[in-house]
């Protein structure tokens, strides 16, 4: 039983895969690559203080005037009352990777969620003034336990906040344009649909979304997809209870 304000482990797992995934059919330019899930050990880092930590998935952008690597936290809520503190400890991972990892001092790092914060803010939430509060004076537990007493440097703080994003993708916006996801090896229609869905299958039953599926993708048969098929899969919302 997840405690008041924690999020429920399948809930989570899923909100990964689907803000990535309308990630991925929003944004042109930018793939997938590696899920801390199944690649950890390309996801893994360590701060100045020592202390591990990953990030939740690896992709690339192949924009005509940038090819970049980009690291992404994907964060789901219920509301906004907790996201800050996350977006902080994004922070926090975002500066320990870039300052003590050469090749990846000129890479992306994206922050996603569903839910709107930082209203206050505004578009100043990733300006480089707001990125050295939240690593320095407004740091909060999970930076101080990456960064401890580490120096800020400003300079490389104003570098990373031209290359920091923050993706706000409601849930409606995701039931709009759907979602991007790259089959797995063992998967099925049916196992991927109650992935997306914290381990549930949306009302009132499977076939209608199969069939669904089936024509957003042109398959002649969606009892049998092929590992590393790229599907547009429909979303219908999570159930938190």
């Amino acid at each position: 039983m997840a405690m008041p304000g924690e999020i429920p482990q399948e809930i989570g797992r899923a909100y990964v895969q689907v803000l990535v995934g309308c990630l991925e059919r929003a944004v042109s330019y930018f793939q997938r690559s590696f899920e801390v899930q199944i690649t950890p050990d390309k996801l893994m880092f360590s701060g100045p203080t020592g202390a591990s930590f990953s990030f939740d998935v690896l992709g690339t952008f192949h924009h005509p005037a940038h090819v970049s690597e980009v690291f992404i936290e994907s964060k789901g809520h219920k509301d906004g009352s907790r996201v800050f503190e996350g977006y902080k400890e994004f922070l926090a991972k975002s500066y320990a990777t870039s300052v003590g990892y050469s090749r990846h001092k000129g890479d992306l790092f994206w922050f996603l969620t569903n839910v709107p914060f930082g209203s206050t803010v505004g578009r100043n939430l990733t300006s480089p003034e707001t990125i050295h509060s939240y690593l320095t004076s407004d740091r909060n537990e999970k930076v101080k336990s990456l960064l401890d007493s580490s120096p800020i440097d400003y300079d490389h703080v104003r570098s990373l906040s031209e290359r920091v994003s923050v993706c706000i993708l409601t849930d409606s916006f995701i039931r709009v344009t759907g979602i991007s996801y790259p089959v797995k090896y063992g998967e099925s229609i049916y196992s991927i649909i109650k992935l997306l869905h914290g381990g549930r299958i949306p009302p009132p039953t499977f076939y209608p979304i199969s069939s669904i599926v089936a024509e957003f993708n042109k398959l002649d048969n969606p009892d049998k997809i092929l590992a590393g098929k790229r599907l547009h899969i429909p979303w219908y919302g999570l159930e938190w209870d």
